[in-house]
């Protein structure tokens, strides 16, 4: 009879390490869930907005002017889209042109240049877009964004150094 409680002993260390384990997981989880510095999904460009503007030039942005800049590249939704649609045509035709023999280098130049027009014309309804949210700022808010901006490509570096 004593036996059984001896065969048990390590019963109760590896329960305190589960334990542990579970509350460290769940300390994390929440701990992403409630910090003040998560963005949250309303925050996130997705679909074909998505690669309009540059990732540090929006998460610099405060919490409101994300939300209205994502309302008003909604509002472009269907431009943003034609585009996307636009290079998607312009890929497989420069593909095509890339597997053709003869090379034709002339029209894989050609190609190229279209694909950086239309590449130019999201990039510039983005920083139409940006600039008048930031026209809209005061100059305090101003130099909160340069701030913000500045310290999140500084924090990038960091990250790829």
């Amino acid at each position: 009879m004593s036996e059984t409680p001896k065969k048990r002993r390590w019963l109760i260390p590896l329960l305190i390490v589960s334990l542990a384990l579970n509350l460290a997981v769940a300390g994390a989880i929440l701990g992403r869930e409630f910090s003040p510095d998560k963005s949250s999904k309303r925050d996130r460009i997705s679909g074909p907005v998505r690669s309009v503007i540059g990732a540090p030039f929006f998460r610099a942005l405060d919490k409101d002017d994300r939300r209205a800049l994502i309302r008003e590249l909604r509002e472009e939704g269907p431009r943003i889209r034609e585009n996307r649609e636009s290079l998607r045509l312009r890929l497989e035709a420069f593909l095509s042109a890339l597997r053709s023999e003869p090379f034709d280098a002339d029209e894989v130049r050609r190609l190229m240049g279209d694909q950086r027009s239309v590449a130019q014309g999201r990039q510039e309804l983005g920083e139409m877009l940006l600039l008048n949210r930031l026209q809209d700022m005061s100059t305090e808010e101003r130099a909160a964004y340069a701030d913000r901006l500045e310290d999140g490509i500084r924090n990038f570096r960091r990250k790829r150094d």
